[in-house]
């Protein structure tokens, strides 16, 4: 999506609600990203995309009170809201700025640790897109991001999608993506898509200039309670272009017939338990 006002004014309508909907979904794998970074310490961090926190305030934790995790955003909602948090929480160790992280000025060489939990992929197509967190690290530093699995999108599903409403929801994302003009986007240029296997992802992350590269898929359990949460759940993600794009009555019945196929999938305490194959990719910058 290279399109950042389209990005920008998407997150700032989801920023109150993100990572609010009482569904865990960022948060775990922010966490998990935080912890396969291998994050020490003492470090200092560049969290790319910060949105309300997810691995933000486990990179906190993480470097203590001697250690310091810049995170940046595109998103001023975004930015707002994860300060009050921090601020919350007595997370002093915090910098929040807002930025666009395609093109982070910040000084070569300063961080340990530039990670980006479900914010790089939106944007990243080749080796040239990520360079720039090379450049930021230090020499032996540390580059690792998360996102949804795209080793399946070469048939046709995506990862974010559950498998019974996949057929239905899937032309509605890629129409939206022609209708945003970011139809050159991950999800709908699969085949030239530098996520869609571990070799693609390190094939990209050797060709920026990178060295060591480990490419991990795990299954992420996302429950909910009725197809309705799913939704709700959507909305407060980037698929909420794709609903919005959508005519409101047709809306309505799609968001109706998804509910009804969820529901369905119930089990005896009343959960919709729908794995979400996310993948965790880490590289080091050249020690000399």
């Amino acid at each position: 999506m290279e399109n950042t006002e389209e990005m920008y004014n998407l997150f700032n309508k989801a920023a109150k609600a993100y990572d609010q909907s009482g569904v865990e979904f960022f948060r775990p794998i922010g966490r998990r990203l935080v912890e396969f970074s291998g994050i020490t310490a003492g470090a200092s961090v560049l969290d790319i995309g910060s949105g309300r926190g997810a691995a933000l305030f486990p990179a906190a934790v993480a470097v203590g009170e001697q250690g310091e995790v810049v995170g940046v955003d595109i998103s001023e909602e975004m930015v707002k809201y994860a300060r009050e948090d921090a601020d919350e929480l007595g997370l002093k160790q915090i910098e929040l700025r807002v930025m666009n992280g395609q093109k982070p000025e910040l000084e070569p060489g300063r961080f340990d640790a530039v990670i980006g939990s479900c914010s790089l992929f939106i944007w990243v197509k080749s080796a040239d897109d990520v360079r720039p967190y090379l450049e930021l690290l230090r020499a032996g530093g540390r580059f690792a991001t998360a996102a949804p699995s795209f080793f399946s999108t070469v048939r046709g599903k995506w990862a974010l999608f559950p498998d019974a409403v996949n057929e239905l929801l899937m032309p509605y994302m890629l129409q939206s993506l022609k209708q945003s003009g970011a139809y050159d986007s991950q999800f709908a240029n699969a085949g030239a898509n530098w996520l869609v296997s571990a070799e693609s992802i390190e094939k990209t992350l050797l060709e920026a200039g990178f060295v060591d590269v480990e490419v991990v898929e795990e299954e992420l359990p996302v429950t909910v309670t009725s197809g309705e949460q799913w939704v709700e759940f959507t909305y407060t993600t980037g698929m909420r272009g794709m609903w919005e794009r959508i005519e409101e009555s047709e809306r309505r019945e799609v968001v109706a017939e998804v509910s009804r196929r969820l529901d369905a999938l119930r089990d005896e305490n009343g959960i919709i338990t729908v794995p979400v194959p996310i993948v965790y990719m880490r590289a080091d910058a050249p020690k000399a």
